[in-house]
């Protein structure tokens, strides 16, 4: 065991972590400084519908992505506030202590632990002698696509284990603060929009409601229509707090105006006998309904299909099982634990878009928990694959989604903030339309629905109306990357400015290099992945309409494919493993990377490439091992030396994205040694290295510092910050190989 904690499962036989690493967290670097960790550790509750942090503290973040990634309770910079106050009275003189059940817990005679599962988060207090506490937050999983309840249950139950009666009275209060993540780091005077709350109550006192309302603080032309894609929220939610009545204790909910701002609380005042136990129970939620109706349904429907707490740790354990793979015959306790914990996060992170009207799984973190920004599609496209076979459907609402940014060209934005509104940005990438023929060939592959090619998929922006099949658009992807992308004079394709790595090009100018930059990992990414889909488009034949399109498609997709290796394997001549790229249209050598040290990027794919020979490919895992991987105890890393920096980020950083694909590349030739290294960067081996720092345990931002670095084993951008680490790349690639190398 380590001082963080450990997992194990719960009574419902789901993963569960149990948590002992104490708030506020502290843990040393490797030159014993500050880790620099955030310091209230986190755990995800989600469905379709809303987004929970539940933090070590017990403060919780409410957060929506429908609309816009928006902090319902902002306090702050990727801060929440919510406060859990208990009152207990006893004695003749009815005597009153006063406990915060959120914070720091440095009041020694409150005892306190929690654990954190499957849509639940559980902290308990022991106070004295006397009174023992338990509270539980569930969430509900999304039982049908785009759909689920955005709320939450609090559960409370109250136990007075003392000789003598006490009077318990306890009151839940959340802030209301709507903040967009995109607006958080900006100055009040700098923000467009402002958002203010119409409060109120209902006639019975059981629930408080906060109507949420945009207003603009500078010059803005105001959409015509709720559904235009816009830079703001212009339709935010309402946030209603509800206190459940009962014979055994009285409840009422209302709002305060306070001095941080609007708050709702619900209050419950219950007397306990010695050894008596009561329970109370809340629900906070979110409804775009202003009309009240939706509410009244949430409710309703949370307390339907809550089970009876003193049944199981969650309360909505029952329905999480009906959705999540069955894994019982996995006899590894590690990696059932894990696999089923990452399709857990999978789908707690996976949110619905008003805009797109589909659902897809964000890359979560920096982008939008943290910048608020849909990016990038590559990304989306990546976190899809798991869930071909773990939930078919959603797995094809997110190759949705991202083909819904697309232009009527072929190309594909990289993003989207606010409402569906994509911001110009300063990045053009070159690799969006190669990981949208790895998921569709992916797809159709393992589920065999050649209907999804004649399903219409509407261009961007979604609002204009204007649709193609699923097919042609792909067509219009391959000539967008033939045409727009291009080739440079090394018949390698073009980099633009960005491909994988959105800052290789941050010590050079995209201005000069962007027309002849040619990517290695371009290129391997498409010589791995046309052929699947090539493949894929024969067994379609009897499904596309337009067979003459087909045809054409098929004949100059092959076409291109065919020059692009012989170009590739004409560069790779006397060559035990891929440069990185060319930037300069001459030979300068300076403008070289990756000829004689090795970055993993082409590798991973390389190795994928059906091609490609096994010897050769056995001979590049050598240097793979011998360069950048052998001397890391987690993964390997992007650089055998740096290029441009200290050595962390992605100039020397472990990334989950390549972790993955290299896996994959591994098992084509041998699937021993893929199944060797998968076990070297599960959670467990993670703890066993780094017992210390808690991100890594049970989550991951998108990548983590490996021996170059001096914050080894920790992430780069959590020096000057912290946010919330939540990236679903680590539990998108570890299921996807999951099911690549055992099932």
């Amino acid at each position: 065991m380590n001082r963080v904690g450990h997992w194990g499962l719960d009574r419902d036989r789901l993963p569960v972590y149990h948590y002992t690493g104490g708030y506020p967290f502290f843990a040393k670097d490797k030159a014993g400084q500050d880790a620099k960790l955030p310091v209230d550790p986190c755990f995800l509750l989600g469905n379709y519908r809303a987004t929970i942090f539940a933090h070590a503290s017990g403060m919780y973040e409410f957060i929506t992505g429908e609309r816009g990634w928006a902090r319902l309770n902002h306090a702050g910079k990727n801060e929440g506030w919510n406060q859990s106050v208990l009152r207990v009275s006893s004695g003749i003189d009815q005597s009153t202590a006063e406990y915060l059940l959120v914070g720091d817990h440095s009041n020694e005679t409150i005892q306190w632990n929690s654990r954190f599962g499957v849509g639940y988060a559980q902290y308990s207090y022991s106070f004295g002698e006397q009174v023992t506490v338990s509270k539980t937050i569930s969430m509900q999983p999304s039982s049908e696509l785009h759909a689920g309840n955005p709320s939450m249950l609090i559960e409370l139950s109250l136990s007075n284990e003392g000789q003598s009666p006490v009077t318990i009275n306890y009151t839940e209060e959340l802030l209301v603060q709507y903040m967009l993540m995109n607006d958080q780091s900006l100055s009040p005077d700098k923000r467009l929009v402002q958002y203010r709350n119409q409060l109120s109550t209902l006639r019975d006192q059981a629930t408080a409601i906060a109507e949420i309302f945009c207003e603009p603080v500078k010059l803005l032309v105001w959409p015509d229509s709720i559904e235009d894609s816009f830079t703001h929220d212009i339709a935010p939610p309402s946030v209603f707090m509800h206190a459940v009545g009962g014979t055994s204790h009285t409840s009422r909910a209302g709002f305060r105006n306070t001095d941080i701002g609007d708050v709702l609380f619900a209050e419950f005042e219950a007397e306990l006998c010695a050894g008596e136990q009561k329970s109370i129970q809340l629900i906070i939620g979110l409804a775009f309904d202003h009309a009240g109706d939706e509410m009244q349904s949430q409710i309703e429907h949370m307390l339907n299909h809550a089970k009876p707490s003193d049944e199981s740790v969650g309360a909505y354990a029952h329905l999480w099982h009906q959705i999540l793979p069955d894994l019982e015959r996995e006899k590894d306790p590690v990696l059932r634990t894990e696999m089923l914990w990452n399709a857990y996060t999978l789908e707690a992170m996976a949110t619905y878009s008003q805009y797109f009207r589909e659902t897809y799984v964000p890359q979560g973190s920096v982008y939008a928990y943290h910048l608020g920004e849909n990016a990038s599609n590559r990304d989306h496209l990546q976190h899809c694959l798991p869930l071909i076979y773990t939930n078919p459907a959603l797995a094809k609402s997110c190759i949705r989604n991202a083909m819904k940014h697309s232009s009527r060209d072929g190309e594909i934005k990289r993003q989207n903030i606010g409402f569906g509104y994509s911001d110009p940005g300063v990045y053009m990438e070159s690799d969006a339309q190669l990981h949208m023929f790895m998921a569709v060939a992916e797809y159709l592959n393992i589920t065999g629905d050649y209907e999804f090619l004649n399903e219409c998929i509407s261009y961007y922006p979604v609002e204009i109306g204007r649709q193609d099949t699923v097919f042609k658009v792909l067509v219009k992807h391959f000539v967008y990357l033939r045409d727009t992308v291009g080739r440079g004079q090394h018949g390698l394709i073009r980099m633009l400015n960005s491909d994988w790595s959105d800052s290789f090009f941050h010590p050079y100018s995209p201005n000069i290099y962007k027309h002849f930059a040619q990517s290695h990992l371009n290129t391997t990414m498409a010589l791995a992945f046309i052929p699947r889909l090539l493949r894929e488009l024969e067994y379609a034949d009897s499904v596309i309409e337009d067979m003459a399109l087909l045809e054409t498609f098929v004949s100059q997709f092959k076409d291109y494919h065919d020059e692009l290796s012989a170009a590739f394997m004409t560069d790779m001549q006397g060559r035990t493993f891929s440069p990185r790229c060319y930037l300069g249209e001459d030979d300068k050598a300076e403008l070289k990377f990756g000829i004689d040290q090795l970055c993993i990027e082409p590798q991973t794919f390389l190795l994928q490439i059906e091609s490609f020979p096994v010897e050769r490919k056995k001979q590049l895992y050598a240097e793979i091992r011998a360069r950048v991987l052998d001397e890391e105890r987690y993964g390997a890393r992007t650089r055998e030396v740096p290029l441009w920096s200290s050595g962390d980020g992605e100039d020397g950083g472990i990334w989950f994205s390549h972790q993955g694909p290299l896996m994959i590349g591994l098992a084509s030739f041998d699937k021993e040694e893929a199944v060797k290294l998968f076990k070297k960067v599960t959670f467990h081996q993670f703890a066993e290295y780094y017992p210390d720092y808690w991100v890594g345990h049970w989550t991951f931002a998108d990548s983590l510092n490996s021996s170059l670095s001096q914050r080894e084993g920790l992430y780069h951008f959590w020096v000057e910050e912290a946010f919330q680490p939540y990236c679903a790349h680590v539990h998108a690639w570890m299921l996807f190989c999951y099911y690549k190398l055992f099932k």
